[in-house]
């Protein structure tokens, strides 16, 4: 053969010649040793021949003969024995050419084994040290190596021969959206960044359902402990995961599994529950809100209709009127203080799902609330609270993380007059014109969202207070929604999964079908695209901006 052939065929193969050597010697200097005389036999015989054609058998072959030739009786018949199970201690290329699917099988379940088990079974079986040498260097005592030792064969002998591959290791869940409900620290870091990788991802849905060790944990998703273990410790260690008695885990985190006939059944409730609000409250919140006093609450060119779809929406979700009980109204008690500073409730929602399925838009009836402050540059606090409300009648991108405390306190330093339009505010006009809280029409501008001097409890006791006819139909509503969702929940989350349920008369599910329906039938009048940018926003502080700002 040529002698640049000859040089391509050893060069390629020095990496795995010397693995195999490593493999069957467990000896640095001895690997490095054999594996120079088997590159050397292959180099001469390839020099040889005319032409070879399984070059990787051929290469093989030279490999097990001078092997045979360098190791006495004992190495040439390693072999790794757990009870009746007797297979050949091959490694690295040797098993692409003999495809030794008992081996195979055997390192994946080892691979399936917690820490200190496949540590114990590496030391005897593959570095051949005596029991009593593996207690000493893992200080542990002989009875406790025996023991794992004992569980480590069944464990083995149990996945080669009846191991389910695991549902999440052959169709891996993912999640869609991941969030909070509760305060983050101060990096902003949410579920949506602990949980960024897929197999946090399964780690988390494998022991939601179920408690269950880390190898456990490695059977279900199908990879190994060693890989498993460091991401079980990082969601342990920020709370998304709580250690349990017999070295389980069990998920902290608040998973939804969509389901078609649970979904449509919520949407047929809501859509009546609601009808009812509309009827028998929302015509209340217009009574009173009728002759608003417009020296305490600003609405952007005195539109009577752009306050009332932010009245309406605070009033049926945020205006504390439409609880029916506080009796399970405490999530506090099950948010977790998170590593970072966060204190919440994390959820997640299962990806999959094919909405399109079903009857109605589900984008319809998708909204958050979220509470806002404001501070002067030195960071302390100005007099301002804003709350808001995305929904899909809004138009605003970003959603929470686009939704900038400094969005109101460069409003009310714009209000107050505290910054004015030289290059040194310019990127705080900038941020303002860019969400749309301030707007220009012809030769002046105005703040397009609803500023009120009132306090936010002054302006929730405007609100009517809760017909005593709709406090029964309330409790008529969590109970039908309460008996929809729990059976997704497991039995850690039940107590949440109630706290859920409860007060669902102002909730989203029940606050996005109002809007709809207000707006379907006139009662609400539609939105421009000016009033979408800022619509469900209600900002409470000391003043009141003016009607119309001339621009210099």
């Amino acid at each position: 053969m040529d002698k640049q052939i000859v040089d391509k065929i050893t060069a390629k193969y020095m990496e795995k010649i010397f693995g195999f050597a490593l493999t069957k010697t467990m000896n640095t200097e001895k690997a490095e040793e054999l594996a120079s005389r088997i590159t050397f036999d292959l180099y001469q015989s390839l020099l040889k021949c005319n032409a070879v054609e399984n070059i990787d058998g051929y290469v093989y072959r030279v490999a097990r003969n001078v092997y045979a030739r360098f190791v006495d009786e004992e190495v040439r018949g390693r072999h790794l024995s757990f009870d009746e199970m007797v297979i050949p201690c091959e490694n690295d290329f040797t098993i692409d050419f003999e495809k030794d699917e008992t081996y195979i099988r055997l390192r994946r379940e080892v691979s399936y084994l917690g820490k200190i088990q496949r540590e114990i079974v590496v030391m005897h079986y593959f570095q051949k040290l005596k029991l009593f040498e593996i207690a000493q260097k893992l200080k542990i005592s002989l009875g406790t190596v025996k023991w794992h030792l004992h569980d480590a064969r069944n464990q083995i002998k149990e996945g080669i021969q009846m191991r389910d591959k695991g549902t999440l290791g052959l169709m891996p869940v993912r999640f869609s959206e991941m969030g909070h409900s509760g305060r983050l620290g101060p990096d902003g870091k949410d579920t949506a960044y602990y949980l960024s990788k897929l197999i946090s991802q399964n780690i988390a849905y494998a022991a939601y359902h179920k408690a269950r060790t880390i190898t456990e944990i490695a059977g279900v998703i199908g990879v190994p402990a060693a890989f498993v273990e460091d991401e079980v410790a990082h969601l342990e260690d920020n709370g998304f995961m709580d250690k349990i008695a017999g070295g389980r885990y069990l998920t902290n985190i608040r998973i939804h599994e969509p389901s078609k006939e649970r979904l449509e059944q919520e949407h047929t409730i809501y859509t009546k529950y609601a009808k009812i609000v509309c009827d028998k409250y929302v015509p209340l919140v217009f009574e009173r809100m009728a002759a608003y006093d417009k020296k305490r609450i600003y609405s952007p060119e005195n539109d009577f209709n752009f306050l009332m779809w932010s009245a309406v929406t605070y009033a049926c979700g945020r205006g504390h009127e439409l609880r029916v009980s506080d009796l399970y109204n405490d999530l506090s008690r099950y948010c977790v203080k998170r590593k970072d500073g966060g204190e919440y409730v994390a959820y997640a929602l299962v990806d999959g799902f094919n909405w399109e399925d079903l009857s109605f838009n589900a984008n319809m009836y998708s909204c958050g609330d979220e509470d806002r402050f404001g501070y002067s540059p030195e960071g302390k606090p100005y007099p301002v609270y804003a709350w808001q409300c995305s929904s899909y009648y809004d138009d605003r991108s970003g959603h929470w993380r686009d939704n900038l405390n400094n969005d109101y306190s460069y409003l009310y330093e714009y209000m107050t007059g505290k910054i004015s339009k030289d290059p040194s505010h310019a990127d705080k006009f900038k941020r303002l014109y860019d969400k749309g809280y301030i707007v220009s029409k012809g030769n002046t501008e105005y703040v397009n969202m609803i500023i009120t001097t009132m306090s936010e409890s002054e302006f929730s006791g405007m609100l009517p207070a809760i017909p005593e006819e709709l406090k029964a139909i309330g409790e008529e509503l969590d109970a039908e929604i309460y008996k929809i969702n729990k059976a997704q929940y497991p039995a850690h989350m039940q107590d949440l999964c109630r706290i859920v349920c409860q007060n669902c008369l102002s909730k989203k599910g029940t606050q996005t079908r109002v809007l709809e329906q207000l707006a379907a039938n006139g009662t609400l009048k539609p939105l421009t695209d000016t009033q979408k940018r800022s619509v469900n926003t209600i900002m409470f502080c000391d003043v009141l901006p003016k009607e119309n700002e001339v621009i210099l």
